[in-house]
């Protein structure tokens, strides 16, 4: 085969599937507007006044419980994504841990009490995830050594 025809048909190839990501780009900036433009629409109708709207309001929704919020919380501290496993909470746990050690500032300066705060937010959603992922820290965390 020629080299001609060679570069010819790389060429189409390659041209072919740009055209294919553009495409499936296109759908799904499509389909986000789409589902931005139900969002915008249900938001309009929610912020209708009862009396004036002829559809019944949609329900609403359940309040949340407190332990949801504060793991949601504790998620976004450790910068996770909310489900993340046990050992992504950990891996998270020990490089923040790394990042805001106290030590790394000099005695006294508002960065090393900031660190601190930081820190101890880090502790704080790390024990919230902890003992929420593995059920077996409640137990330990229960025992007393007398």
């Amino acid at each position: 085969m020629a080299l001609g025809k060679r570069l010819s048909r790389l060429a189409k190839a390659h041209w072919n599937e740009l055209l294919e990501r553009v495409e499936r780009i296109i759908r799904e900036e499509e389909a986000e507007s789409a589902a931005r433009q139900t969002a915008a629409e249900e938001l309009e109708r929610a912020m209708q006044p009862q009396f004036e709207a002829h559809t019944p309001a949609p329900p609403a929704a359940p309040p949340k419980s407190a332990t949801e919020t504060e793991l949601q919380r504790a998620y976004r501290v450790l910068g996770l994504p909310e489900g993340s496993d046990l050992a992504a909470v950990r891996h998270a746990y020990r490089e923040l841990i790394g990042r805001s050690d106290p030590n790394r500032f000099p005695e006294g300066s508002p960065e090393r009490e900031k660190a601190a705060q930081i820190q101890q937010r880090i502790e704080q959603a790390y024990q919230t995830l902890l003992l929420h992922l593995d059920h077996s820290a409640q137990r330990f965390r229960n025992l007393s050594v007398e």
